[in-house]
Formats: structure tokens, sequence, C-alpha cells
């Protein structure tokens, strides 16, 4: 399991979407590979849509998050094929997050206990 990190980037002037920290373990992937990013997509396009309609755009909002291979990037897709016409926009940065584990100190210093000097 991997914890994954989505910073979003700007759509025109604003950033609309909230970043998004996200668990994702590639042992329990589909075979098409689209778990991480429907997760992504989910979570975001509630977000787009506002922003997307705003710009006169709202068909923007029918569209697919893309990450890279190494899932370092990715951006939004979005394409009409009959039109022969496609968009990306919407960038982001993917990070993984390291675990937070506790560490106790090497030297600890000792407890005192009750009744003895």
């Amino acid at each position: 399991m991997t914890t994954y990190h989505v910073e979003f980037g700007h759509l025109g002037d604003s950033r609309p979407v909230p970043d998004l920290t996200l668990d994702y373990d590639p042992a329990a992937e589909n075979p098409r590979g689209t778990a991480f990013e429907t997760a992504v997509a989910e979570h975001a396009i509630p977000h787009l849509r506002p922003a997307l309609e705003q710009m006169g755009r709202p068909e923007l909002a029918d569209c697919a998050f893309i990450a890279s291979k190494d899932r370092t990037a990715g951006h939004f897709l979005w394409a009409d094929l009959a039109a022969g016409q496609a968009a990306r926009f919407c960038a982001a940065r993917i990070t993984t997050v390291r675990p937070v584990v506790p560490v106790t100190p090497l030297h600890a210093a000792p407890q005192a206990r009750k009744g003895v000097a």
C-alpha cells in the first residue's frame, strides 16, 4: 500500500480542486489499471465542474484523469472523437507520502518507580 498526495494546479485564475491524499494498492489494481485515476477523477470533477461552467466550457467536465506511468504527474483529458477535438487541463503533481513511524529514543530517561529511592 502506498499513500500518494495529489496537488492540483490552476484552472484559469483559480485552483478549484483541493489537494487529495490517497491510499493505493497496486496489487489490488484492476486489469485495465485505472483505479488510481478513477479515484482522483471522482474527487476532482465535482470541484472542476462549477469552474468549467463559469468559464463557458461545461463539456470539459466529462473528462478523465491521466497519470504518468511513474505516478509523479497527471492531468485531465477531454476528448470529442467525433469532432476531432481534445483538451488537456488542470495539471497535477503527485508525490508519495512517507509513513509516519513512531520513533523511540535510544536513550530514553528511566521511569521513576513508586516507593523506590
